[in-house]
């Protein structure tokens, strides 16, 4: 019986030794030292009180029945302590890395929002610079000069140009050059 109850006895030691390293190895992975180092110190001191029963118990000290249930508790709760310190890892490891992905998205949406203000600043540049023309604009319908609003009549040209970023240049379309160019060659032949 004696053995027995020391064999637990050592299990029991073992058991909260291992779930104090598991405790000190969630530090870098929380990041919370000060919660880790209390649950190790707390584990730590489990561990002397098992390792106090071991002594007195190898120091030939009979075992009383209640003694052995008493042992036979604290292996139990140090099993089940160090397994779920142990299981509880990847836990937070998974936390951990959620909080990475995280900031890493909450950066990219800076970045898109940036880029998403920069883009509108520039399209309301855009739009302030535009100049449309709009409405029903009168022109004569046999020299092609367009009244403006004060009543003036101007070229389609100079009213275009001032009511809008478009230039003109000039030229002649083919059915136009074939008449000029007829007229020319007929006033010639008169001469």
């Amino acid at each position: 019986m004696q053995t027995i109850l020391i064999t637990i006895l050592a299990l029991s030691v073992l058991f909260q030794f291992i779930a104090a390293l598991f405790a000190l190895r969630l530090i870098p992975i929380t990041g919370k030292k000060a919660a880790w180092l209390l649950v190790t110190v707390a584990i730590s001191l489990m561990t002397v009180r098992r390792f106090e029963s071991l002594l007195r118990l190898v120091a030939d000290q009979s075992p009383t029945s209640l003694d052995v249930l008493f042992e036979v508790t604290g292996l139990i709760i140090s099993c089940a302590m160090m397994a779920g310190i142990y299981l509880i890892q990847p836990l937070f490891t998974e936390m951990a890395s959620s909080r990475q992905e995280l900031r890493d998205m909450n950066d990219k949406l800076s970045s898109l929002s940036g880029e998403q203000r920069e883009l509108i600043a520039r399209l309301q540049d855009a739009l302030a610079n535009i100049k449309t023309l709009k409405g029903l604009l009168p022109i004569c319908a046999s020299c092609k000069k367009i009244r403006d609003d004060k009543g003036y009549w101007s070229q389609i040209e100079v009213y275009v140009r001032d009511h809008s970023d478009a230039e003109f240049s000039h030229g002649l379309c083919p059915d136009c050059a074939r008449k000029y160019f007829n007229e020319i060659s007929s006033l010639k032949t008169k001469k």
